[in-house]
């Protein structure tokens, strides 16, 4: 695969916000499959991959390319290890067969088309094959002129690329349509976007001027071993680059810092990641999620300085804590991470515990794995530090899929250790936890006192975890709500009313519909009676809160996300004269206004 920073397509080309949820259809397909071969072969696959066995890795990628069952990016995903493998004919043929499919749908993504025939380009160039490798470049430049327009931004980097690798530039001019000199020259000077990198960027308003992104500094404590391919050049200087550093290996506990930029044009819970052929080393912090510098602290004691830094800064002295799920690579943790703190306006520390998931769509049972006393311990020990060790007001943890498995045992251990938590965490949300229920029933039935709230978010919509039932042949899961998982001290609510199709499978849910409710536990932090949105469910073994049931006629998830907000920007007494306020006016926004005044005095 071409690597960032040479001559041909970044790394990140086709590794789209899409493409990153894959996993999504590969839960499908282990939903499909699970009494099948297909099953074993995914299992397999995952294995083979984490033991670099490259053979038969191979072998069972081509032996699922053979199933007429597997489509679209689950198919192109398994078409790149044939080419990465050197098997180019082989991948550009699976390639070819989902471009197809692609071209035959009605209305035609012609985007995704362009995607498709660049990525072949690639992969025919990997191997040497210029010929081939211009032949699908022109394709995919004939396609944006054609469908897209000769002005959109999509087409300059193609031909950019053309001109950059030795391609041959008269035949992608021929194939596009366009003339030599007009379709070839500057084309990569047009094809790079403004040269801001987020080491040097703005961070506050200058001479009036807001940035139109943030910058946050996201801390990590993290047992993944580095690896190879560790510095990148930032306005001409040599520094840790994230996106390379860590594996999905295992190793002792690190800790450091990764600034990382966030663009406020964006929907909530989104992580906008470059597209393909966005040629420019360096795109814009204003459109995109960049991570720019890694800094390692040399001790812990390091660590915890900076940490107390961040908290002297902020006025609210609160850390986040989030721990990522199955098929997370470093960068990726580290991109969710900063949009939580961004669109939860932490103010103080956020926080990643980052364990070596492999980052491959492949590896459950590599990641599962990965469940070890080392890697609890180290989570313990980092939970310790930063209660005991930093001062904060406020520790809140969020832990998604199967980070819950690491979590609940770390919990449990710091119950069960004889040095106390002087300052209780403040929030602990279970979001989808991938654990078996009945473990998870015993391992929090143990833990008492040590915070002061938790919750944990649960849908019988979530495809992701009913195929992880069947994967590990177990009973149900605890973030399936078919069978909610009720204790004493554990708010459970089920978002399954909430909970989306597509490619989410209902396994994301606090980051997508049930956001507002997920802000108000951890701005707030109120309880689930005070939450209007939630309605109430009395069952056998206790209480069930369901999501996107209000129990008022006044409150709908638009007034109760604007008086939450109003809230934990104003106070709830300054909250309530905003909104009276802006409640009288006689404009179209009214209505919510009113809502949320409704709901800002029902807390009063």
């Amino acid at each position: 695969m071409a690597q960032q920073g040479d001559n041909t397509m970044p790394d990140h080309f086709i590794r789209t916000p899409v493409f990153r949820l894959v996993m999504a259809g590969l839960f499908v397909l282990l939903a499909a499959c699970a009494s099948k071969p297909e099953l074993d072969r995914l299992v397999l696959l995952g294995d083979a991959q984490a033991e670099g066995n490259v053979e038969q890795e191979v072998a069972l990628a081509r032996a699922l390319l053979a199933d007429p069952d597997v489509k679209g990016d689950l198919r192109t995903d398994l078409a790149d290890i044939l080419a990465e493998a050197g098997q180019t004919e082989a991948a550009l043929s699976a390639y070819h067969r989902v471009l197809t499919a692609a071209s035959a749908e009605t209305p035609p993504n012609y985007a995704y088309q362009i995607d498709l025939r660049a990525r072949m380009a690639d992969i025919a160039l990997d191997a040497g094959d210029t010929a081939r490798a211009t032949e699908e470049i022109g394709a995919a430049a004939r396609l944006a002129r054609i469908h897209l327009g000769s002005d959109h931004p999509r087409l300059a980097p193609l031909l950019a690329y053309a001109t950059e690798n030795g391609l041959d530039t008269a035949r992608v001019a021929e194939i596009t349509g366009l003339p030599v000199e007009a379709t070839l020259a500057g084309s990569v000077e047009r094809a790079r976007e403004r040269p801001v990198g987020v080491a040097s960027a703005p961070t506050r308003s200058l001479g009036g001027v807001e940035p139109d992104f943030d910058l946050v500094r996201v801390f990590f404590g993290t047992n993944r071993a580095p690896q190879g391919g560790k510095l990148k050049v930032v306005d001409g200087r040599p520094v840790l680059d994230p996106n390379k550093y860590f594996s999905g290996k295992s190793a002792a506990l690190k800790t450091g810092s990764v600034m990382v930029s966030v663009p406020r044009n964006r929907a909530l819970g989104d992580i906008p990641k470059p597209g393909m052929f966005t040629f420019d080393r360096r795109p814009n912090p204003a459109k995109y999620v960049i991570l720019g510098d890694m800094k390692l602290d040399a001790t812990m004691a390091e660590f915890l300085a900076n940490v107390r830094i961040e908290l002297a800064r902020s006025q609210r002295r609160e850390i986040f804590i989030f721990i990522h799920g199955y098929n997370n690579d470093f960068p990726t943790a580290v991109e969710r991470t900063a949009q939580l703190a961004v669109d939860l306006e932490i103010d103080g520390a956020p926080v990643l515990y980052s364990w070596p998931s492999a980052g491959s769509v492949f590896g459950y049972k590599t990641d599962r794995k990965q469940i070890t006393q080392s890697t609890v311990d180290d989570l313990e020990f980092f939970l310790h530090v930063l209660t005991e060790q930093t001062g904060a007001e406020r520790v809140n943890i969020v832990a998604h899929s199967m980070g819950n498995e690491f979590l609940v045992r770390a919990l449990q251990e710091m119950a069960d250790d004889e040095r106390a938590v002087p300052t209780p965490f403040d929030q602990v949300v279970f979001a989808s936890p991938d654990v078996d229920a009945e473990e998870f029933i015993t391992l929090m039935s143990r833990v008492d006192g040590l915070a002061n709230n938790m919750t944990l978010y649960a849908s019988s919509k979530d495809r992701a975890l009913q195929a992880s039932r069947r994967f590990n042949k177990s009973g149900r899961r605890a973030g399936d709500s078919t069978e909610p998982v009720l204790l004493a001290g554990l708010n459970t609510i089920d978002t399954t009313r909430g909970s989306t199709g597509g490619l989410a499978l209902g396994h994301s849910d606090i980051f997508g519909a049930a956001f507002s409710d997920f802000q108000a536990v951890t701005w707030l932090s109120l309880e689930p009676e005070q939450r209007c949105i939630l309605g109430k469910q009395e069952i056998k073994s206790g209480t069930a809160w369901i999501f996107g049931t209000p129990r008022s006629d006044y409150c709908d998830a638009d007034g109760f996300a604007t008086a939450i907000t109003t809230v934990r920007r104003l106070g709830l007494a300054n909250a309530s004269t905003e909104l009276a306020t802006r409640a009288s006016a006689k404009t179209p926004d009214a209505p919510r206004w009113q809502s949320a005044l409704k709901i800002v005095e029902s807390l009063q």
